[in-house]
C-alpha cells in the first residue's frame, strides 16, 4: 500500500513536558485518517510539526517520499491545512481570501476556480459578504476553501468541528468525504470525538499523553469495541465511546 506520510519517534519537548512522546505510524495514500485523542493529548503539537511550524525535538517525518527537513518548500506546495482556530479578516469577503491565500500559496488560479471552491463548500450565494457576517459554520468552510486553493495532495485538518452546531458538523463531514472519495485527496482528521472519527476514517491513530494507543483500521477498532463486556449499551457508537475511554484511562 502506498503511504503519504510516514512518521518515525517523533518527538517534543517543551522544558520538562513531553508533548509528543516517541510517535510513530503511517497515512495510506488516498484514506481519510483519524487522528484522535482527548484534548491535550499531543493532537496539534504533532500537526504542527508536520506543517514545520514547530520542530521536533527528534524523530523523521517523511512526504511523498521525501524528508520532510531536508525538502520543506516542496512538500508544503502540495499540503493544505486548518490549524486550531482558523484566523479570518472580518472585514474581507469570502472571494477576498481565497485571492490572498492563493498568492501566499504561490499560485494564480482563475478567478472561475476561486468562485468554484466557494460554490463546493456552500458560500457561493455570500461570495462577496464580508467574513465578519459569517457563522462559525461558514467560517469553518471557508478556513477550507483557503486550504484548497493550491489543490493540495494532503490535507491536514485539526478539530475542524470544533465550535461547530450539530448541522455544521455534519455539513464539514459531507466536505470531507466529498474530498476523498470525488476528489481522491488524502486527509488527515483530527479530533477528540470519535463518533465523528468513526463516520469518515479509514484508518485511526488513537494517541493519549502524546503516545500512541492504537492504530487500527476503523473496522478493527469496531471489532475490538464490541468485546467489551459493556452489553447495556443500546448501540454500537457507545460501545465505543467506551472503548476510547478505556484505552485513554478515562
Amino acid at each position: 500500500m502506498a503511504v503519504v506520510l510516514d512518521v518515525k519517534g517523533l518527538t517534543k519537548r517543551f522544558a520538562d513536558l513531553t508533548a509528543v512522546d516517541d510517535l510513530s505510524f503511517s497515512v495510506p495514500t488516498g484514506s481519510v485518517y483519524g487522528f484522535l485523542g482527548q484534548n491535550g493529548a499531543g493532537k496539534s503539537t504533532t500537526i504542527r510539526m508536520l506543517l514545520t511550524l514547530i520542530t521536533p525535538t527528534a524523530g523523521e517525518i517523511t512526504l511523498f517520499g521525501l524528508p520532510l527537513a531536508s525538502h520543506r518548500f516542496d512538500i508544503l506546495s502540495k499540503v493544505g491545512a486548518i490549524v486550531e482556530k482558523p484566523d479570518l479578516y472580518k472585514y474581507l469577503n469570502g472571494l477576498e481570501h481565497l485571492r490572498i491565500f492563493s498568492r501566499l500559496s504561490g499560485v494564480r488560479p482563475q478567478e472561475s476556480k476561486l468562485k468554484d471552491l466557494l460554490n463546493m463548500v456552500g458560500l457561493g450565494a455570500r461570495l462577496t459578504s464580508r467574513v465578519g457576517t459569517y457563522s462559525q459554520g461558514m467560517r469553518q468552510r471557508l478556513a477550507l476553501a483557503c486550504a484548497l486553493v493550491n489543490d493540495p495532495d494532503l490535507l491536514i485538518l485539526d478539530e475542524p468541528t470544533n465550535g461547530l452546531d450539530p448541522q455544521g458538523i455534519a455539513d464539514m463531514r459531507q466536505l470531507i468525504l466529498h474530498l476523498s472519495r470525488e476528489q481522491g485527496k488524502t486527509i488527515i482528521v483530527s479530533s477528540h470525538l470519535l463518533s465523528e472519527i468513526e463516520m469518515i476514517a479509514d484508518q485511526v491513530l488513537i494517541i493519549d499523553k502524546g503516545k500512541k494507543l492504537m492504530e487500527a483500521s476503523m473496522q478493527d477498532i469496531l471489532q475490538k469495541a464490541t468485546a467489551l463486556d459493556v452489553q447495556q449499551l443500546p448501540s454500537h457508537r457507545y460501545f465505543l465511546e467506551a472503548y476510547f475511554l478505556s484505552l485513554t484511562g478515562q
